[in-house]
């Protein structure tokens, strides 16, 4: 929940600059997170199953490429990418040791088993 809301925090300290409230963002953003939601039984199902190969997920190298995308872009606004940068570290525990290719349900493992 926390990182929940750290991240709806983040993106609209990113939207702020282009003139939208963080109201105005809430409105944005509420909708389509309920609409993310759905995607949890389908991670979980990943998560007890242990197979983090399952066709339809996005892999984590491809979810490292567009979380950069996104740390760039605060960076360069000036906004602090803590909240990002620990989802990115947890990501690229798992590529760095060679799941790559697998679904991002698998930074599971960087949480089960912390360095």
């Amino acid at each position: 929940m926390y990182v929940m809301f750290a991240g709806f925090l983040h993106g609209a300290a990113m939207v702020a600059p282009a003139g939208v409230t963080a109201r105005g963002f809430a409105a944005m953003a509420a909708p389509w997170l309920t609409a993310m939601t759905g995607a949890f039984q389908g991670f979980a199902a990943v998560v007890d199953g242990g197979d983090y190969t399952v066709d339809g997920q996005q892999s984590l190298a491809f979810s490292d490429l567009a979380l950069g995308g996104i740390v760039a872009a605060s960076a360069d606004q000036g906004i602090g990418t803590d909240v990002l940068v620990m989802v990115q570290r947890l990501m690229r525990r798992q590529i760095e040791a060679g799941h790559g290719q697998e679904g991002f349900a698998r930074i599971i493992e960087s949480i089960r088993q912390p360095r």
